[in-house]
């Protein structure tokens, strides 16, 4: 029969658990500061790398884009680090400020014609344009960036998609699901008809027509009723994949 452990065993054991977990807690804080340290390390090589490549970071959106990355990875945000420092560094304060401001120039001009919802594409092309000829230029990155700086404005900008588009949406509204999913079934022909709905998602007459006189009040949608049995609903803001942007600004 085996011998029970004694009073005086188990004290020793629980002296040897409680020796282990100070032990692995110090082991643990060591990795930590050494951790803590080697990141420091790194903050301080990308600040001396990104003072080196100023010019570059600003002409070039890939190698910008890189050099974000390579921020984020080491926990250091461009646009919100110790009160704008490394965006000072980078150069891309002032950058991003001006392109938001140029995107809200944009999406205010447009608005009256797509319900405040643009195609990223379009948009892209659109601040190019606008831009003025020599500035840095742009890509979708850029963006996307510019619009995240946008949300204390409470203005609504935001990246939208439906199946296949990216759109920016500039209007303070929820797009419900069902306004999603009929934009959805429009992004290639940039049109529907009430019948492609129902036929479509198998909704009845009640909810599709809720869905599409909800996106006209809006704006999101134009009624073409020149057949007035079947009038076609087409969705303004994916022009720009058929005509080449012909809603000009």
């Amino acid at each position: 029969m085996r011998k029970a452990v004694g009073i005086g065993g188990l004290r020793r054991k629980e002296a040897e658990r409680l020796a282990l977990s100070r032990k692995g807690n110090e082991l643990s804080q060591r990795e930590i500061e050494k951790l803590q340290e080697q990141i420091t390390v790194m903050k301080s090589n990308l600040e001396d790398f990104v003072r080196e490549h100023q010019k570059e970071i600003r002409s070039d959106p890939v190698f910008r884009g890189k050099v974000q990355r390579m921020c984020q990875l080491i926990g250091v945000d461009p646009l919100v680090s110790r009160k704008g420092y490394m965006a000072e560094l980078l150069g891309v304060g002032d950058f991003y400020c001006e392109l938001g401001i140029q995107i809200i120039d944009i999406c205010v001009a447009t608005r009256s014609m797509n319900g405040g919802l643009i195609d990223l594409d379009d948009l892209k092309k659109r601040l190019i344009r606008k831009r003025i000829k020599g500035g840095e230029p742009i890509v979708e990155d850029d963006i996307k960036r510019a619009i995240s700086q946008l949300k204390p404005l409470k203005g609504g900008y935001k990246i939208v998609v439906f199946g296949n588009r990216k759109m920016v949406q500039s209007v303070s509204r929820e797009m419900n699901p069902d306004n999603s999913t009929v934009l959805a079934l429009a992004q290639y022909t940039c049109k529907f008809t009430v019948e492609d709905v129902r036929v479509g998602f198998g909704w009845d007459m009640d909810r599709t027509r809720s869905c599409v006189d909800d996106m006209l009040r809006s704006g999101i949608i134009w009624i073409d009723d020149y057949d007035a049995v079947q009038p076609e609903y087409w969705v303004p803001a994916f022009f720009s994949q058929m005509s080449g942007s012909s809603l000009g600004v």
